[in-house]
């Protein structure tokens, strides 16, 4: 885990995914109390040796992506070989460090590329990695997420300038035309997006929340003044994103807080202010029992998701961290730490040693350490 007193936040287009290099792998600090036998029921599934070191991992249903010097796709049922592309680390790019790199919804998955100097939206069918179309751009492009109609969101300049005074909007599209085109109430913060069902968050100077098909504006909160919002997760009826307050054009933006509104409504539920004021650059880690807020410093605190406090507190060292279905997962050099987000407590440990990036949803967790790939169902 990057240690720093300011998170940096790269701007649209500034370069592309770290290339490889060292692996910052942190020892598990075995302080919390012994694991406790069978709290969580775990089964490895399959076991693949690993011939890239992957900069990131993302799962859904019955397919594992891997994103290293190629983007290659697995089977989580059995571990096989789906398909490859040699798509390059250095051709990946995100808007600002920390977004994912490619996103799926669906059957299919988008990323964008940097190419012939313009960016390149594409989006590929997952069974194949099939192309679907791609789309051109040559100014401003923010987030990107994919809905499960096929549509891509984005924040991007339109015609009518290059900042948020002359046609900054929100962009919804399938192809080379427009579907809708909504503009942004402030034309500052990170834009960061998600899409969950069929609706669109949007995390910058106001949270916001869009109809994912038409892009019509359901509800809108504005960030208290020199703050935005970032890093946006729902789960259920909950809806939360990180407070970050401006520091200045080098550092841009520093995470101080934790805000939970109704997804439906907008309406705030509470608020959680990190003591010294420095949390991760990360979504908080939601989990159908609890929220895990991670601080830069490696410390992890526990909040009751009703009323926002603090339930407890543990200084870990880790080098990838998840939430999927009730539990928290904690990758270390000793293996996986399972973690019930009431408690602290750590449940149990995969015997996984030098995990370094992790990938869940549902009832599977992937996992690379060392030099294998491994699929575990919970």
């Amino acid at each position: 885990m990057n240690r720093r007193t300011f998170l940096r936040a790269a701007t649209a287009g500034a370069g592309a995914l770290a290339v490889g290099g060292a692996v910052a792998w942190y020892g598990f600090r075995d302080d919390h109390g012994p694991a406790v036998p069978g709290a969580v029921s775990t089964g490895r599934r399959w076991r693949v040796p690993l011939p890239d070191e992957p900069d990131a991992l993302l799962l859904t249903g019955d397919t594992l992506l891997a994103l290293g010097r190629t983007l290659t796709a697995y089977g989580t049922g059995d571990g096989k070989v789906r398909w490859q592309q040699d798509l390059g680390r250095n051709t990946v790019q995100t808007s600002r460090a920390g977004d994912a790199p490619v996103r799926i919804a669906g059957d299919g998955f988008v990323l964008r590329t940097q190419e012939g100097g313009a960016g390149q939206v594409r989006v590929a069918a997952l069974g194949d990695g099939t192309e679907r179309w791609r789309r051109a751009f040559a100014g401003y492009v923010g987030d990107l997420v994919l809905t499960e109609q096929g549509t891509v969101v984005t924040v991007a300049d339109g015609p009518g300038g290059t900042d948020g005074s002359g046609g900054r909007g929100l962009l919804g599209f399938s192809g080379p035309a427009d579907a809708w085109r909504q503009p942004v109430q402030a034309g500052d913060g990170p834009f960061d997006l998600l899409a969950a069902g069929g609706t669109i968050f949007a995390a910058a100077r106001e949270l916001a929340a869009h109809d994912a098909a038409t892009g019509a504006r359901k509800w809108g909160v504005a960030a208290p003044e020199g703050h935005v919002f970032g890093r946006p997760v729902v789960l259920g009826p909950l809806v939360v994103a990180l407070g970050m307050r401006y520091v200045d054009d080098d550092y841009l933006y520093r995470n101080e807080s934790v805000h939970a509104f109704d997804a439906a409504s907008g309406q705030a539920r509470w608020q959680y202010d990190a003591p010294g004021g420095f949390l991760a650059d990360g979504a908080p880690l939601l989990t159908g029992r609890g929220i895990v807020a991670v601080h830069e410093d490696g410390t992890l605190t526990g909040l009751d998701p009703a009323d926002g406090s603090e339930r407890w507190n543990f200084d870990w060292d880790f080098a990838d961290i998840i939430a999927a279905g009730d539990r928290v997962f904690v990758a270390t050099t000793d293996g996986v730490a399972v973690v019930d987000p009431v408690t602290g407590q750590r449940d149990t440990q995969l015997d996984e040693p030098n995990a370094f990036r992790l990938a869940g949803s549902g009832s599977r967790l992937c996992v690379a350490a060392g030099n294998t790939l491994t699929a575990y169902d919970l």
